[in-house]
């Protein structure tokens, strides 16, 4: 029995998120059926994060444990040959049996991607949330500069259990001008249940003017930015965990 680490990308529009759910499609499920028809036998698979219905993911981490009789290279063939075409097994490898993708993980790193045209493009549309006009990208990375080092950010997201700490601590969170799109760049040890999502949605009404800079500062201190809106699921990417 060999404990592999394999990381998964996927286009999540066509799923109600990475976790197995009763009667809905998601990444995990269809993960799971792949290896059933390899003849694996677990009761289940362990992910890095739980991304929402219709987040994307270019870095997922997955562990797994599995009596494969082959090679890890046709390990990784076989499972792209029974899973969807909107999800597929980039690398394969085996792992110490103590490794576990969630506990381990040191560093997440997510991009959100805005598209800024007077109408829709149906090219970009699955990837990127479009917003016109386009909103002043200065401002935004000022009011960004707010969220680095370790803060309270229930104000931006829950814990995902119901006594969970809200503290989590931010590496690195900035926009940049990458052709067609926005791209918001950020890492931390954690997120919050829709965090990234409702920093999005308010640094874009920041750069937008609808709200001052010092908002993200004020929501921190206080835990309360006055908005409730997330920026939309399609416009997130799960890009890659970090580990030792």
């Amino acid at each position: 029995m060999a404990h592999y680490k394999l990381i998964l990308a996927y286009d999540g529009s066509a799923y109600a998120g990475f976790q197995r759910q009763a009667q809905k499609p998601t990444v995990q499920l269809a993960l799971e059926q792949a290896l059933r028809k390899l003849g694996w036998q677990g009761r289940s698979i362990t992910a890095a994060g739980r991304t929402d219905t219709g987040v994307h993911a270019l870095g997922q981490v997955v562990s797994f444990d599995f009596s494969w009789r082959h090679d890890d290279q046709t390990l990784l063939r076989a499972l792209n040959a029974h899973l969807p075409k909107d999800i597929a097994a980039q690398t394969l490898t085996q792992a110490p049996a103590s490794f576990h993708p969630r506990y381990d993980a040191l560093t997440r790193h997510y991009r959100y991607q805005l598209y800024c045209q007077p109408e829709r493009n149906p090219l970009l549309e699955p990837f990127a949330w479009r917003v016109w006009p386009q909103p002043d990208l200065a401002l935004m990375n000022e009011a960004a500069q707010a969220l680095l080092g370790e803060h309270d950010f229930r104000a931006f997201g829950r814990a995902l259990k119901e006594d969970g700490t809200t503290t989590r601590r931010i590496f690195n969170a900035n926009w940049q001008q990458a052709e067609e799109y926005l791209n918001f760049e950020i890492s931390g040890n954690a997120f919050l249940y829709h965090m990234v999502r409702r920093i999005v949605h308010t640094l874009v009404q920041v750069g937008l003017g609808r709200d001052p800079v010092e908002i993200v500062k004020r929501g921190l201190e206080t835990g309360d930015t006055g908005l409730v809106h997330l920026a939309p699921a399609h416009g997130l990417t799960l890009m890659g965990v970090e580990y030792e």
